[in-house]
């Protein structure tokens, strides 16, 4: 069941003044949140309202870039992470208490021209990379460019903005993104935007190559490499918490690491831990919906203590 949805939609507003690669933006400097909400679905189904497929921000336009999804189960500590396209965003849970974080990132319009002013041209590469299980940016080089004789266009992708007025007519370059970064596997690439300046060599995403980004002379992109984590990362939560209300009992007092210790022996410490957590989200709405929150709530608290009682039971026939 799916307890508690908090969706935002982020502007990833791109200037010099800010930074075209999100997690080397200087402090203070982090995209911009236009409008956000909270759900409460209390089903194995979550839709979200149609996200705009255009909104102004600051004098600018920006049009949907992607979603991004991550979701935990509070009993089981299951986790789970996507990415979408379109303006209606959904995910889907069975069993447990989940909550699930959504992000819309809405990219800079430049269908109909202008850009971020490099080169007086017309044509760039808007680039990022992005954790898919992490719903973040990375801020680690991810990218080789060919041909780059003098290694400047791999330093310009790297950070995030390479000019393709400056390409020779009729050449094509190639933006490859690197297969491993530290503890992390490259997916795939995503481009919300493409505007390929001459019909006869159009932009080729993931062609011929997964890893390549095929662009020409004032081609105009604005694209993502996407990667998952892989094995030996510790993982860090989908959401910014100043504070872990559950860090007592998670710790036991501080006593152990956050991962909870007890195994498959002792599953209504699981329950309960869920329990606090759908009566936490009644906390966060109001009237009827809230009497429906804390009713799962209870049920859940039933669960636990039936389980207890049956372990209770089989302590005492040892």
């Amino acid at each position: 069941m799916i307890a508690n949805v908090s969706w935002q939609y982020i502007v990833l507003n791109a200037s010099s003044a800010t930074g075209y690669r999100v997690k080397r933006r200087t402090a203070g400097s982090l995209p911009p949140v236009y409008q956000s909400g909270t759900d409460t679905p209390m089903s194995d189904n979550w839709v979200s309202q149609p996200a705009p497929v255009q909104i102004t921000f600051g004098g600018a336009t920006y049009m949907l870039g992607f979603w991004s999804l991550t979701s935990q189960d509070s009993t089981s500590l299951q986790r789970s992470a996507q990415i979408q396209t379109g303006a209606v965003a959904n995910d889907s849970h069975s069993g447990g208490i989940w909550t699930v974080a959504a992000k819309a990132y809405y990219i800079p319009d430049f269908s109909g021209g202008g850009g971020p002013g490099v080169g007086g041209g017309s044509g760039f590469v808007l680039i990022d990379a992005f954790d898919i299980q992490l719903s973040d940016f990375i801020a680690d080089d991810f990218v080789d460019v060919q041909p780059d004789p003098n290694g400047s266009l791999t330093t310009a992708a790297n950070n995030g903005l390479l000019d393709t007025s400056q390409f020779a007519k009729g050449s094509s370059v190639t933006v490859a993104a690197r297969d491993a970064l530290s503890r992390k596997q490259f997916a795939y690439w995503l481009a919300p935007l493409i505007r390929s300046n001459d019909q006869n060599a159009k932009v080729a995403v993931g062609a011929p190559d997964p890893h390549d980004l095929a662009v020409h002379y004032n081609d105009l992109v604005v694209a993502f490499s996407f990667y998952n984590e892989t094995q030996g990362r510790s993982w860090v939560p989908p959401y910014e918490a100043a504070y872990d209300w559950l860090w007592w009992l998670k710790t036991r007092g501080g006593l152990v690491p956050p991962v909870p210790p007890w195994g498959p022996g002792d599953p209504w410490i699981q329950q309960i831990l869920g329990a606090l957590s759908v009566g936490f989200a009644a906390n966060q709405v109001g009237g009827k919906v809230r009497g429906r929150v804390l009713e799962a709530a209870l049920e859940q608290i039933t669960l636990a203590t039936n389980t207890l009682k049956e372990q209770i039971k089989s302590l005492a026939r040892e």
